[in-house]
């Protein structure tokens, strides 16, 4: 499974408000779509920062 960067979600909505086609939905599905990704982020940093405590012991 690939992970897309949350800057790629600020970009897109660059892009959209250059159309002129960032409406209220659309922002909030890449503002939703970004909190996501720091989600994922903040959780694979938890994994890799637990499963090297375990290795120590």
């Amino acid at each position: 499974m690939q992970i897309t960067p949350r800057k790629t979600y600020l970009e897109l909505a660059k892009i959209a408000k250059q159309r002129g086609t960032l409406d209220e939905t659309l922002l909030r599905v890449y503002l939703a779509n970004m909190v996501r990704a720091y989600r994922r982020e903040q959780a694979a940093a938890a994994t890799a920062t637990r499963e090297e405590l375990f290795r120590n012991y």
